[in-house]
C-alpha cells in the first residue's frame, strides 16, 4: 500500500510540474512585442550610433550604470586610428554627455 501511495505522490506531482512548466513556456507566444527592448534600454542602439558617429571604429564594451539618478551607457569605442576611447551617453534622451581619450 506504501509503494502505490509513493508511485501515485510522484506521478501527481510529476504531472503538476509538466503542466506549469508548460504554462509558462507559452506565457508570451502570441506577445507581438517579446522580443522589444526594455523601457530602460530602448535607446542603446541610438547612443551606439551617436557614439560611432563621433568616433568611427569598433564597440569594445559597453556598460550601463545610475548616475546621480540617471541611467548612463559607457561606450568604449577602438576608433580606425588614434587611441580607445570612452563615451558616456545619457540613456534616457540618447545624448553623448562625455568623451575622454583612454591611454
Amino acid at each position: 500500500m506504501l509503494i502505490r501511495n509513493l508511485h501515485f505522490f510522484i506521478f501527481s506531482f510529476s504531472l503538476m510540474v509538466l503542466a506549469n512548466s508548460f504554462q509558462f513556456a507559452n506565457a508570451g507566444a502570441n506577445d507581438p512585442n517579446r522580443y522589444a527592448l526594455p523601457n530602460n534600454k530602448v535607446d542603446i542602439p541610438i547612443c551606439e550610433k551617436e557614439a560611432l558617429l563621433l568616433h568611427p571604429g569598433t564597440i569594445n564594451q559597453l556598460r550601463e550604470y545610475r548616475q546621480n539618478g540617471v541611467f548612463v551607457l559607457q561606450i568604449e569605442i577602438t576608433p580606425h586610428s588614434g587611441p580607445d576611447v570612452s563615451v558616456l551617453c545619457d540613456s534616457k534622451t540618447g545624448k553623448i554627455i562625455q568623451t575622454e581619450n583612454k591611454q
